[in-house]
């Protein structure tokens, strides 16, 4: 390429718009989903159990401990805490490789799981109607549970963090959840999300 090929390529990205990324990307690599993990604590209520927001209005805690309490006693889980998307699929014949946000103020995990269930705070677990905790989110110490330890597949995000996660491989299916409100699910490549969604993908 003669030089001012090359500063003319140049140009039509920066006037044009023309994508670098536009480019044909080697199979072996990953697809990327975003994965956002929301709350809305409100920080004042919530400071005994750690809330912590920035002055972003995504970010906004509107939820009172007690409206959380409350929530929780009557539907088993407070719809503001969730996982965004909640369930996904990947193309036929990509591995998809997670980045994590948590856009709210407590702290999370994004936990893989082999089988949902509880987490590691037992009144949460009673509370949403996961009295057995997921093996791989807590065990037992001195009679009390405790959190399963850190790990590439059991990260724990502080409130406004990121960080990368697991890679969920070509035609593997997957469950997370957090360990600490067991009711934040998502999965991925689910024979039951294909079926309920007749093939079509939210």
């Amino acid at each position: 390429m003669t030089a001012w090929m090359y500063r003319f390529l140049i140009m039509g990205v920066a006037f044009f718009g023309i994508p670098p990324a536009s480019r044909h990307v080697n199979d072996d690599q990953p697809g990327l989903l975003n994965v956002h993990i929301r709350d809305y604590c409100d920080p004042v209520s919530f400071a005994a159990v750690g809330c912590v927001r920035t002055t972003t209005p995504v970010s906004a805690g509107v939820i009172t401990f007690s409206g959380f309490q409350a929530e929780l006693g009557a539907d088993k889980s407070v719809g503001a805490w969730r996982f965004v998307p909640d369930r996904a699929k990947a193309e036929e014949g990509l591995s998809l490789s997670l980045m994590l946000q948590n856009l709210g103020g407590e702290t999370h995990t994004f936990t893989r799981v082999r089988e949902f269930g509880g987490g590691f705070v037992a009144p949460l677990n009673a509370a949403s109607g996961n009295p057995v905790p997921a093996l791989e989110c807590a065990r037992m110490i001195n009679g009390q549970l405790a959190p399963q330890p850190p790990s590439p597949d059991n990260i724990f995000l502080a409130g406004n963090s990121s960080a990368t996660g697991p890679l969920v491989a070509e035609g593997q299916s997957a469950k997370f959840q957090c360990c600490i409100h067991p009711w934040m699910r998502m999965t991925i490549n689910s024979k039951e999300h294909q079926e309920n969604n007749d093939g079509h993908e939210r």
